[in-house]
């Protein structure tokens, strides 16, 4: 069984900042540990966002991890071969591309959490330009930057269900389900909003002629 604690301290640590010697400090112990714990994260990630975090000081990623915190959410600044390793056969594999170069990440296990971990980081991204959101996951789907935004903007689960309640006089229970499928669901609609405009812009050029 591993240290869910001893981990993200170890992913967090000095030799996580990416030194040049790469892995090669990390005992082979050290690094089936890591790739272990990522893997139980990956499985069972609610959303997860990667971002390049090149040029960042280690005090503006702490004060990113504080805005996180109260959202469930986490940060760690990734070994990107450690995490090949641990994506297989998780709903993470489809990022595999976006891993290379710095590389953090930003996950929550919950999927109603999703909303609130997009905004946080489109609004950090906003102040510190240097920090640059790359691409994302959720409920399997790839989410683009522009998608992130939009995420960004739906309300919060607290808000949704203070709305419902006061309009409807339905059981709690009855919006649990649809609560949590609220983020997937708004992604999903935004995909299909994006190739119908891909269709039309390519059908307009042929329908001209």
């Amino acid at each position: 069984m591993i240290d869910d604690d001893l981990c993200p301290f170890l992913l967090d640590s000095p030799l996580f900042l990416r030194p040049k010697g790469g892995n090669s400090n990390l005992t082979r112990e050290e690094k089936a540990k890591q790739v272990e714990w990522l893997r139980r994260q990956f499985q069972d990630v609610g959303g997860l966002f990667l971002a390049d975090y090149k040029g960042l000081s280690v005090e503006d990623l702490n004060a990113l991890r504080r805005e996180l915190r109260p959202h469930g959410a986490m940060l760690k600044v990734l070994k990107n071969t450690l995490v090949r390793l641990a994506y297989k056969d998780t709903t993470v594999a489809v990022l595999e591309h976006d891993v290379v170069g710095t590389r953090a990440a930003a996950w929550t296990q919950s999927e109603h959490s999703v909303p609130a971990l997009a905004k946080v980081l489109v609004g950090f991204a906003k102040t510190h330009p240097k920090f640059e959101v790359v691409r994302g996951v959720l409920g399997g789907q790839k989410v683009e930057p522009s998608e992130v935004e939009a995420l960004s903007k739906l309300p919060s689960r607290e808000q949704l269900l203070g709305t419902l309640l006061g309009t409807a006089m339905a059981p709690v229970s009855a919006f649990v389900g649809t609560l949590a499928a609220v983020p997937r669901s708004f992604l999903t609609v935004l995909k299909a909003i994006e190739e119908q405009k891909a269709a039309a812009t390519e059908s307009a050029p042929a329908e001209a002629s």
